[in-house]
């Protein structure tokens, strides 16, 4: 059996990422595993949200998403292991993202590296947040300000801009216009 093909989904908080996971998930494909977000995960099982002011409450969040991000990857495809395409809500390098001092500290204080990381996977699809008068949609996890949001877009696409595989998918003031042509990226790569 060939390797499974891997994609990350990713994106600035109100992207769309989760609501793109629900119309694909919904779709029922036997084919591919959908692996959430890890920080998602931990928030919602009760693991508290840093403080932003607060570098080592960040830290130890920070080390528990790559903890949990390389767990999931793997039971998922245990537990679909017929699957040829895995798509991921975020992956490791997100963190990055997300960390106060910026890309390159991260790159220094976490066990990431980011040629390895590029190398992991096959396809990035790139969500553009919403202009700010459409920032919202907040969930009970977010804790991001609009500000705080564009300033970790720019740090993925510093991070994610480098893939060989890069597809940016533009914001939209229709959602469904932006989740027709995120299903119609993945469809070009073979995962739908």
């Amino acid at each position: 059996m060939d390797r499974v093909k891997k994609i990350v989904l990713t994106g600035a908080p109100s992207s769309g990422k989760s609501s793109a996971l629900a119309a694909i998930e919904a779709l029922n494909f036997p084919s591919v595993v959908l692996v959430p977000e890890s920080a998602v995960v931990l928030l919602k099982g009760g693991f508290p949200a840093p403080a932003h002011d607060d570098l080592e409450q960040i830290r130890a969040f920070q080390n528990s998403i790559l903890t949990v991000q390389e767990n999931l990857e793997g039971i998922s495809l245990r537990r679909q292991p017929k699957a040829t395409h895995m798509i991921l809500d975020r992956a490791k390098m997100d963190g990055a993202a997300f960390w106060p001092p910026g890309v390159e500290d991260y790159l220094k204080n976490f066990p990431v590296k980011i040629e390895d990381e590029l190398a992991k996977y096959d396809h990035v699809i790139f969500l553009d947040m919403p202009p700010q008068e459409f920032f919202g949609g907040v969930n009970q996890s977010r804790f991001h300000n609009f500000e705080q949001s564009l300033e970790s877009q720019q740090r993925l696409l510093q991070v994610w801009g480098k893939h060989q595989s890069f597809k940016r998918i533009e914001a939209q003031k229709d959602f469904s216009k932006k989740t027709e042509n995120i299903l119609a990226a993945l469809k070009s790569l073979g995962a739908l």
